[in-house]
């Protein structure tokens, strides 16, 4: 037989509760932080992520004199596309908020005082007569506003499905065909410097040997909030001869290295991946900590993200997609850190071996 309470009773029962409830929660503009309430209304996050990159109980281990270590590396080296089940492909961009800039105007001027080490930084009003312009965006289509005079290679050319960085011949042929030789100075960006495209080619180039390379300040979003000049027709260079210069194997961490402790290691995947499992030591820093809308924060600010590394240490980036840890890594570089680019997925591949 149900048991109903009478009617009567009901409406003074709930208002009860909404007492209780209403009486034991923060202020409406209250944070509450892992320490308790807290004001401000990134305290609880600043602190989650504190903690997070404590010492707690992480997935795998520090020093070559364990027993689990394997005697070879058969990491993401590139030209290897590794057996790995890879949880993003090359073709999915970080999940980072949009620019704010949309809508508002940028100034053009150069950054570069604001930054120790800026040459791989392009202002806005930085580009030469003999600079060629490369368009890395994977969503451009024929007769879209692009640079003036820019060529269009999409990034996701430059990489395996699962990540890894293609090999210097083949990479030496995709510039062929588009034109470029190793001795072009060059000048990437892509519709939004927050996807990393631009980064990412970058890194590939740099890893090529290839030194006179820049990425634009902010990308084509702060370009057009700037109000400099664009273009819809389609430029195509003549084929040309690409040699490549020894490839710069140190800018890829491979397992062995990672798991030697040796590095810093900085995870540059969600926070609520960093959560779940990561590299002993690592530190919590995702693109979105860099970024400030839509382009790279300047070098003060830059300095308070950093300011758990230590920089005269080699800094490893990882993440699971090369986009994402491309964009921090560049960050690094333009702050004087020595830094260089893991994948998760090979670290994941290793671990699970040695279990």
């Amino acid at each position: 037989m149900k048991t109903y309470l009478p009617s009567w009773l009901c409406l003074p029962f709930l208002l009860s509760i909404l007492i209780v409830v209403s009486a034991s929660a923060p202020p409406a503009q209250a944070s509450c932080s892992v320490g308790g309430c807290g004001s401000g209304s990134d305290s609880w996050l600043e602190s989650a992520q504190a903690f997070m990159s404590s010492d707690v109980p992480l997935m795998g281990l520090t020093g070559a004199s364990s027993s689990n270590s394997i005697s070879s590396s058969s990491s993401f080296r590139a030209g290897q596309a590794s057996g790995a089940t890879a949880t993003k492909t090359v073709g999915s961009t970080p999940n980072i908020a949009a620019s704010s800039t949309s809508g508002a105007y940028v100034a053009p001027g150069s950054r570069a005082d604001s930054f120790p080490e800026p040459e791989m930084l392009k202002s806005l009003d930085a580009i030469a007569e003999g600079d060629v312009v490369l368009d890395v965006s994977a969503s451009r289509t024929p007769g879209q506003a692009h640079i003036r005079g820019s060529i269009n290679i999409p990034a996701k050319g430059f990489f395996f499905e699962n990540g890894s960085l293609r090999n210097a011949a083949d990479l030496a042929e995709i510039l062929s065909r588009a034109g470029i030789s190793q001795n072009d100075p060059l000048m990437i960006y892509s519709d939004s410097f927050a996807s990393g495209e631009a980064t990412s080619v970058l890194f590939s180039l740099r890893y090529l040997g290839h030194d006179k390379v820049r990425a634009l300040d902010g990308g084509l979003e702060n370009w057009i909030a700037a109000s400099l000049p664009l273009e819809t027709a389609e430029n195509v260079r003549p084929p040309a001869s690409y040699v490549a210069a020894r490839p710069k194997d140190e800018l890829l961490a491979d397992y062995d290295y990672v798991r030697s402790g040796e590095a810093q290691m900085v995870d540059a995947r969600t926070f609520e991946e960093f959560g779940r499992s990561r590299i002993l030591n690592a530190t919590f820093i995702s693109p979105k900590n860099v970024l400030d809308g839509g382009r790279l924060k300047n070098g003060t600010n830059l300095q308070d993200v950093f300011a758990r590394l230590n920089s005269s240490r080699t800094t490893v980036v990882y993440s699971d997609e090369i986009y994402g840890a491309s964009i921090v890594w560049f960050a690094l570089e333009l702050m004087g850190f020595d830094a260089r680019i893991y994948l998760w997925q090979d670290w994941l591949a290793h671990e699970r071996r040695l279990v």
